[in-house]
């Protein structure tokens, strides 16, 4: 009993004496630095006794194949020891390097995490490998820490499958949510129903570029491919090995296209139909009738016997109602089980799930639209539409697992850079995922009990290797794993400096295809008194330099149209519009091997203050209302930190035009992306006003659509002749009251999403 006090006594005492830079990601609870060196050379002994066989395979094997270090395994070797506690705080470990190198652990799990810290303090190269001299001492904050990767949009090989898990391993990942069937192909074997890999698994051809692209071209060619059981079997003993739980998800009742090309009796019409070839929501979805419900028990008994996970994820998501609505069987369903309509149809058929599954012993798990109609009484909530679902779950006493689109999705793009590779839109940078909490403000400590932890989720519609895969995933997954992990997560300053110091190296010696996006030359912009500073910085230490905006010109002057400093290089053209003056920046740093081309509008609304009464959604918030008037014309493809992003009926803003001034007309941009809910307005109204008190409204809905720039996907559409005078214009839009029915996300609020405003004085 002595001696469990002292240790806790000393775990209590050093608890907040994190102040040394820690090179391990994610931090430890405690890192000390210590005075001396611990040399190694390119050979190390190590003691087996109290280390599990598979992590000794582990280690040895890493230390061996990246680093080149031989390991002799020795049992009286005192270089590297390892022990088991007892009575000490689950997955707890600590590491204590002298002259010899002391491991404590208090799982087998925490052994594994210890191992991997270890490797990422090994210093030196080749034959001068050494650690510096420290002691940790680490555990978790959340029990769910995870990855999520679909192989239904794009296949993974196994071994790619098995790389991915390594990865994630090494930053002390425990979850895997393998999402293995989805509209484009169904990915896993079921005996039972053999047609679901032999047709379900394959489509005929796959649409190129972005799903906004027009016009549509495709990829005529067979692709696809699925998991044997046996295969299956191999990569949830891989993961177990690593310490990592595999969730498998299986989609219902939408996201069903691929299945029911194999089995179209299992939908509400009976028709046969291909696996599609384009992204998207499809009105396809399995019918509610109880042969179908059946069938998707037996292919999760299947399931069960394959992935030993007291989870498993059932979808739920983005599944339309319009083929129940008009099908006999599932109105039948309503009308016998007294449900109110086909959102209470849903929660029916998901409850019918959840029973299966609770009496096989195991726990059902969804994305947050579960919650419509009624949440099932065993139901666990993933919530990705914002926290909103997964607070609600909580307050309802059920087990959340946050993964926001605001801070998670890591098929977004991470960098506002021009080079950044093509993706399905939003913006989530490497800040934004590190200030993630899954902890929403303002829970109380009961209601943060039931979050479980959170993961960071990869659609693969524009991921379509392995390259890109990594590429898209880090750095942002070491992001994802300081707030998964740390109990009080270092500042983001820090973080930086060990992912420069320390991890950027370590990634190299695995060969990540780690993204670059930090360091690319970022172009910000500042207001002044006559006009804009055009700032570019890097993630790369001491990357800065400014050019200053007047009007139609550019100081200081750039001669030859070119500026060349210590560490960077800027060209630029410049070409005049009718109205506008546009101006091309090409930038590129020592860093980063590719240079960067920014493209910049010269316009006279450029930086007029907004004030914004309507707030934009957190995922689209860009750089708040300068996005309006900051001269970067947003694009298509879309990228999320170039407009504004609303999810309200009325959108209200005031332009400040700084003096009383004769307005000519407008031009305000508006995205169109039916797929990812985006609409164009249903009207807007405009109104001015000498002091912003008495306001004269104007003609509503007098914007008027140039389609021939909006076929060539410009984002300025919209224009209107003012033809006023006055200090301040406001701007009230309006959409529809709900998306239409048969379009993706029929019944809710559409999205608006602007960009630039410019206004023309005369």
């Amino acid at each position: 009993m002595r001696k469990q006090l002292i240790v806790l006594f000393f775990w209590i005492s050093i608890f907040d004496l994190t102040l040394a830079q820690s090179p391990i990601i994610p931090a430890p609870v405690v890192f000390i630095e210590q005075e001396g060196i611990n040399e190694i050379g390119n050979l190390i002994s190590l003691n087996p006794e109290n280390l599990p066989e598979e992590i000794k395979e582990y280690f040895i094997d890493k230390l061996i194949n990246v680093f080149g270090i031989q390991v002799v395994v020795n049992s009286n070797s005192k270089k590297i020891v390892f022990k088991k506690l007892v009575n000490t705080p689950p997955d707890y470990y600590t590491i204590n390097i002298t002259d010899n190198i002391l491991i404590t652990y208090s799982s087998q799990a925490s052994c594994f995490y210890a191992v991997n810290s270890l490797l990422q303090l090994i210093q030196g190269e080749k034959d001068a490998y050494y650690f510096n001299q420290c002691y940790i001492q680490d555990y978790p904050k959340f029990a769910w820490r995870g990855l999520h990767l679909d192989v239904s949009r794009h296949f993974y090989s196994v071994d790619e499958v098995k790389r991915f898990i390594d990865l994630m391993a090494m930053y002390k990942f425990n979850t895997f949510h393998w999402h293995l069937t989805d509209d484009q192909g169904w990915r896993i074997e079921i005996k039972k129903y053999p047609k679901l890999t032999e047709i379900g698994a394959w489509r005929d051809s796959t649409v190129n570029d972005h799903y906004t692209t027009k016009p549509r071209t495709y990829t005529v060619e067979k692709y696809g491919g699925f998991y044997t059981q046996e295969q299956i079997k191999d990569v949830v003993e891989y993961a177990q090995n690593r310490f990592v739980t595999i969730v498998p998800e299986i989609e219902m009742p939408g996201h069903s296209r691929a299945a029911l090309a194999a089995y179209p009796y299992y939908s509400c019409t009976g028709k046969q139909l291909e696996v599609p070839g384009l992204w998207g929501v499809f009105d396809e979805v399995f019918c509610a009738k109880e042969e179908s419900i059946d069938f998707l028990k037996d292919i999760l008994a299947e399931v069960l016997e394959l992935f030993p996970s007291p989870y498993i994820h059932i979808g739920g998501d983005e599944a339309p109602k319009t083929r129940w609505k008009t099908c006999p069987r599932c109105q039948k369903v309503i009308r016998e089980n007294g449900l109110k309509d086909e959102h209470e149809l849903q929660s029916f058929f998901i409850r019918e799930i959840d029973e299966f599954l609770t009496s096989k012993g195991r726990k059902l798990i969804g994305w947050d639209e579960i919650l419509e109609g009624g949440l099932s009484p065993n139901a666990a909530v993933m919530s990705w539409r914002g926290f909103e679902g997964g607070i609600e779950a909580a307050k309802q006493e059920h087990y959340v697992v946050m993964t926001p689109g605001s801070h998670c999705y890591f098929d977004h793009y991470q960098s506002s850079n021009p080079n950044e590779p093509l993706a399905i839109g939003g913006f989530t940078p490497l800040e934004k995922v590190y200030d993630f909490n899954p902890i929403p403000e303002g829970f109380t400590e009961q209601q943060a009990l039931y979050v479980l932890g959170g993961q960071a989720n990869l659609w693969t519609e524009y991921i379509p290797d392995m390259k890109k895969l990594e590429y898209m995933t880090y750095p942002r997954a070491l992001a994802l794993s300081q707030a998964l992990w740390c109990t009080s997560k270092p500042p983001f300053e820090d973080f930086k400096k060990s992912f420069v110091d320390y991890q950027l190296k370590y990634m190299n010696r695995y060969d990540v295809n780690f993204s670059k996006a930090f360091f690319y030359p970022k172009m910000e912009l500042n207001q002044k008194l006559e006009g804009v500073t055009i700032h570019f910085k890097s993630g790369e230490p001491n990357y800065h330099f400014d050019l200053f905006v007047k009007s139609d010109e550019i100081h200081p002057a750039l001669s030859g149209g070119q500026v060349i400093g210590e560490k960077d290089s800027l060209y630029f053209e410049r070409t005049t519009g009718s109205k506008v003056v546009n101006y091309s920046f090409k930038v590129s740093s020592e860093f980063t091997t590719e240079s960067s081309v920014y493209n910049f509008t010269v316009h006279p609304a450029l930086e007029l203050p907004i004030e914004l009464k309507s707030k934009p959604s957190e995922k689209y918030s860009g750089s708040g209302s300068s996005t309006l008037v900051d001269g970067i014309i947003g694009c298509k493809p879309w990228k999320g930190n170039e407009w504004l992003g609303f999810q309200e009926q009325e959108i209200e803003f005031v332009v400040d035009l700084k003096k009383y001034s004769k307005i000519d007309s407008l031009e305000i941009g508006f995205l169109e992306d039916e797929g990812s809910w985006i609409h164009y307005p249903n009207f807007i109204r405009f109104s001015v006003s000498k002091k912003g008190k008495k306001w004269k409204y104007l003609k509503d809905s007098d914007l008027k659509l140039n389609s021939n720039e909006a076929k060539k996907g410009k984002t300025l559409p919209f224009s209107t002749i003012i033809n006023n005078k006055g200090r301040y214009v406001k701007v009230l839009i309006t959409t529809f009251d709900a998306i239409p029915q048969g379009i993706p996300g029929e019944g809710n609020i559409p999205w608006t999403f602007m960009d630039e405003l410019i206004i023309f004085f005369k």
